[in-house]
C-alpha cells in the first residue's frame, strides 16, 4: 500500500524517538514581523534530498558593537529576563566547568555557531551563580509552500547537568499559535557530551512543514544552569524517495532465567551453551532492530538482515519477516529464533535494514555489533571508557570504602584468577588505593567472598586497564554457580570528611547497552539501584585455557588526503606503522594493491587482550609522523580479528582547508548488477571530477561537473563484474568508495 498525505495543518501527533515524544501548544510570545527568507532558494528543486533552505551561522559583522548581527526575522528570548540569551560565537565557550571550542565535526565551525553558554552565563564578574537556562532562538520563517517533504539537519554538541535538562526543537507553521515540540536530548543523562550518533541530527517535519509557506523552527533549552549547548549548520531539504533509517539495534543475551540481560562484549565459552535454569540456552543472541521511514513512499518489505561473521570470514545470514512501514511511522524488526555461538571467536554482527524499495540512502540503515567468546574473561563493556565515576554525589555514597559494581552470573563451577577494571582518574591529594571484591548473593544477601590486595593509586594507572590476581586460600577462589558482584573498592583521605573519600573514578561505556541492576555500594551495606546508568568497566578473570593466545592485525591507513595535498608521493614515498609491538622501530612497508589510497599491512602474533599504541609514518621519519610534537598515539585492544580503519593523520594536511568540501558521497546500489547512483553534497559549491577506475587503474568513466552544491548522476557502463574505484576530486581533497558489481 502506499500512503503519504501532505499536511497543511499541524497534526497533535508528532512522533521522534521511542520514549522521547512530546506534542504541545503553546500561545505565541512574540509576534514575528514579515521577512524574507535567508538562504532560499525561489526556484526550489524537487529531487530526493535537495537543501532548499540554509545557514551556516555566518553572522559576524564588524560594524556591530558585540561583532555579529542577528538576521532580520530571527528572534532570541530569555524567559527570566536575566540576560541570558543564546548567542552567536566562533570562539570558546568557558565558564566555571567548560572550556569548549567548536567541535571537529561542525563542518562550518570557523565561520561561526549559535550556542547557550548557561554556564559562562553563571560565571560572570568571577561570581558564581545557579540560575537555570529558559531561552530560545527561533528562525525566521522559511517558505516551505513548493516541497513535498521537510527534513531538518542539524550539528549538536552538548553537556548537560545534573538533573533537569531539556533541549528541544519546536516548529510552528501558523505564527506560533501551536507547536510541534522534537526532543533532541535523546535521553542522554546529566555530564555526559553529545554521543556521535547525535551529533548530526535529521529529523522529517513532514506532516508540519510540506506545503506551508511560513515554518519557523524554535531551539529551546531549559532546566540546567551548567555547560552548553551549541548548534551549527541548520538546513531544510526535501525528503529521499526511499530512506529507511535503522535508529537503534540490539543483541540481547539470553541469561537463562526466560528473559534476556542486554548486550555482553567478552563471554568465556565454559559459562554459555548450557540449558537455561526455566528456559531457552545460556548465551543465545536475539537481535532486533528499530526501523525509521523517514522516506516520502512507503518502505515496503522492511526487513532487518543480519550478517554474522567470525574472525572476518561470514557464517550465516539471518532475515526478520519483515513488514511494511509507512512513511514517518517507526516499527521493530526481529530476527525470530536466538542464534549461539560454539566456539572461541570474535564474532561481528552486521545489521542492515533492506525493502524492495531502491535505498536511496544507505548510509543510515545499517550498524554492527561485536562479542568476543574466550576462555578467561566475562566482561560486560568494551573497552572504550567514554565517561568514568565514583560515588560520590549518590545516595550515601562519597566516603571511603565505597563500591562501584557490575553483576555477573557464573553458570558453570569455575575458579576465578583475578579481576579487572578500567582505572580513569584519581585526586593524588587524597592519596587514594583501590582493591578490587568479589561479592555473592547467598540466601538473599550479598556476601564478600574474595579480594585483591588493596593497591596504592598513582599515575601510572591513570586511564588505564588494570589486572589484579585475587588472594587464593585453596577454596574462596572456587566459585559455584550464581549471582555475584565484581566491585572496586575506593578508599582515601579527606580533610573536610572524617569518613574519607573515593578519591578515584573508573572508567564507564556509554554504548553497551545495560539495565536492571545496581551499579555501587554505598558504606553502610546498602545497594541503591541505578538502572539505565552508564555501565561501570569491571569484570573477572577464570583459570581456564583453550582460546588463542594470538592474533594478527591489519592495519589499513587512509592517504587520499596527503595524496590529493602532494604530501605523500605513491611512487617515491612509502608509510610504516610503529609502536609497542615492535619497540617502535617501524614495520615493513604498507602496501596499496587496490590503487585506491588505503594502505595496508599485516602482523601476525600480537597477544590477545593486550593494548597496543602506535603511529603512521611517511617514509619512516618521525618529523612526518602522525600527531606530530608529541600527540597522542593511537590505541588497539587486541582481539582475535583485528582489522583498522585509520586515516593518516586524523585528515590534517598542511595548508589545505581541513573544512571538508564533501559533506556526503554516497553511491547506490551497491553492489549492483552494473546500473548504479551517485549523490554528492558538499558545504560550499565547487569544480569536481568523478572517475570510476578498476582494479588495474584503468579510468573506465570521468565526468568534470562545474559549481555544484548538490550533484546526482546514474552510470550504467555494462560494467563487467569485479571490484571498482570510484572518485570524487575537488583539488582540495579525494574521496573515494569501493563499487562491486556482481
Amino acid at each position: 500500500m502506499k500512503r503519504f498525505t501532505l499536511v497543511f495543518l499541524l497534526m497533535f501527533s508528532v512522533i521522534l524517538t521511542y520514549g522521547q515524544v512530546i506534542q504541545t501548544v503553546k500561545d505565541a510570545p512574540i509576534k514575528q514581523d514579515p521577512v524574507s527568507y535567508e538562504g532560499a532558494n525561489p526556484n526550489f528543486h524537487k529531487g530526493s534530498g535537495d537543501v532548499f533552505w540554509k545557514t551556516s551561522f555566518n553572522w559576524a559583522d564588524p560594524t556591530s558593537d558585540r561583532g555579529w548581527s542577528l538576521p532580520a526575522g530571527w528572534t532570541v528570548k530569555d524567559n527570566l529576563d536575566l540576560g541570558n540569551f543564546w548567542v552567536w560565537r566562533n570562539d570558546t565557550i568557558k565558564g566555571n566547568y567548560t572550556s569548549q571550542p567548536a567541535p571537529s565535526f561542525f563542518v562550518t565551525g570557523k565561520d561561526g555557531f549559535i550556542a547557550m553558554p548557561i554556564d559562562e552565563y553563571n560565571s560572570r564578574d568571577g561570581i558564581t551563580t545557579v540560575s537555570n537556562a529558559d531561552a530560545y532562538i527561533q528562525t525566521a520563517p522559511i517558505n516551505c509552500s513548493n516541497v513535498s517533504s521537510v527534513v531538518v539537519k542539524f550539528s549538536q554538541y552538548f553537556r548537560l547537568c545534573c538533573s533537569n535538562y531539556n533541549l528541544q526543537m519546536l516548529v510552528t507553521n501558523d505564527g506560533g499559535t501551536h507547536w510541534a515540540t522534537y526532543d533532541v536530548r535523546y535521553a542522554v543523562t546529566g555530564n555526559l557530551v553529545t554521543p556521535t550518533k547525535y551529533q548530526n541530527v535529521e529529523v522529517n517535519i513532514s506532516d508540519v512543514a510540506a506545503g506551508l509557506p511560513n515554518v519557523q523552527i524554535r531551539f529551546y533549552m531549559w532546566g540546567m544552569a551548567r555547560y552548553f549547548w551549541m548548534i551549527d549548520d541548520l538546513s531544510l531539504s526535501e525528503a529521499f524517495n526511499n530512506d529507511l533509517v535503522m535508529e537503534d539495534l540490539w543483541a540481547d543475551f539470553d541469561g537463562g532465567h526466560g528473559s534476556t540481560i542486554d548486550q555482553i562484549n567478552y563471554w568465556p565459552l565454559s559459562q554459555m551453551g548450557m540449558a537455561g535454569a526455566t528456559s531457552g540456552t545460556v548465551g543465545g543472541y536475539y537481535f532486533k532492530s528499530a526501523f525509521l521511514n523517514n522516506g516520502i513512499q512507503d518502505a515496503e518489505n522492511a526487513t532487518l538482515n543480519l550478517q554474522i561473521l567470525k574472525n572476518g570470514t561470514e557464517l550465516t545470514t539471518l532475515k526478520s519477516p519483515g513488514k511494511t512501514v509507512w512513511t514517518l511511522e517507526r516499527d521493530t524488526e526481529k530476527i525470530v529464533a536466538p542464534w549461539q555461538a560454539t566456539d572461541y571467536g570474535d564474532y561481528k554482527f552486521n545489521y542492515t535494514g533492506i525493502t524492495d524499495n531502491p535505498e536511496e540512502k544507505p548510509s543510515n540503515n545499517s550498524g554492527s555489533l561485536r562479542f568476543t567468546v574466550n576462555d578467561t574473561l566475562g566482561h560486560r563493556a568494551d573497552f572504550s571508557a567514554e565517561t568514568s565515576g565514583n560515588t560520590g554525589g549518590w545516595v550515601g555514597g562519597g566516603n571511603a570504602g565505597d563500591m562501584v559494581v557490575v553483576q555477573y552470573e557464573i553458570y558453570k563451577a569455575a575458579e576465578i584468577n583475578g579481576m579487572t577494571a578500567y582505572i580513569a582518574g584519581f585526586t593524588a591529594s587524597q592519596t587514594p588505593s583501590f582493591q578490587y571484591a568479589l561479592y555473592k548473593d547467598i540466601d538473599g544477601s550479598w556476601e564478600e567472598v574474595i579480594t585483591s590486595e588493596v593497591i596504592d593509586m598513582d599515575s601510572s594507572y591513570r586511564n588505564s586497564w588494570v589486572t589484579l590476581p585475587v588472594i587464593k586460600d585453596g577454596e574462596a577462589e572456587y566459585l559455584t554457580p550464581g549471582n555475584y558482584r565484581t566491585c572496586v573498592r575506593m578508599m582515601g583521605t579527606s580533610t573536610t570528611n572524617a569518613n574519607g573519600s573515593q578519591g578515584m573514578s573508573v572508567g564507564r561505556d556509554l554504548t553497551t547497552k545495560f539495565s536492571g541492576c545496581p551499579q555501587y555500594y554505598a558504606v553502610g551495606g546498602t545497594w541503591p539501584s541505578l538502572a539505565g546508568a552508564p555501565l561501570f568497566m569491571v569484570g573477572y578473570d577464570l583459570n581456564s585455557t583453550g582460546g588463542p593466545r594470538k592474533a594478527p592485525v591489519t592495519f589499513n591507513v587512509n592517504m587520499t588526503k596527503h595524496i590529493a595535498s602532494g604530501e605523500f608521493k605513491p611512487a617515491t614515498d612509502f608509510v610504516d606503522v610503529s609502536g609497542t609491538f615492535n619497540n617502535w622501530t617501524g614495520s615493513a612497508h604498507l602496501t596499496d594493491p587496490e590503487g585506491d589510497g588505503i594502505y595496508t599491512i599485516t602482523i601476525d602474533g600480537m597477544d590477545i587482550n593486550k593494548v597496543i599504541e602506535y603511529k603512521y609514518r611517511i617514509n619512516g621519519n618521525w618529523a612526518t609522523s602522525e600527531y606530530p610534537n608529541g600527540g597522542a598515539n593511537r590505541k588497539l585492544t587486541i582481539r582475535y580479528w583485528n582489522v583498522t580503519s585509520d586515516t593518516y593523520n586524523g585528515g590534517v594536511v598542511n595548508g589545505v582547508d581541513q573544512n571538508s568540501l564533501v559533506a556526503s558521497f554516497s553511491v547506490y546500489p551497491n553492489p549492483t548488477q552494473g546500473e548504479f547512483t551517485i549523490n554528492i553534497q558538499n558545504t560550499v559549491a565547487t569544480d569536481m571530477v568523478i572517475s570510476l577506475t578498476n582494479i588495474q587503474g584503468q579510468v573506465i568513466y570521468q565526468n568534470k561537473v562545474s559549481g555544484a552544491l548538490t550533484h546526482t548522476e546514474t552510470i550504467d557502463n555494462k560494467l563487467a563484474k569485479g571490484l571498482y574505484f570510484l572518485s570524487v576530486n575537488n583539488g582540495k581533497e579525494v574521496k573515494v568508495q569501493k563499487v562491486v558489481v556482481q
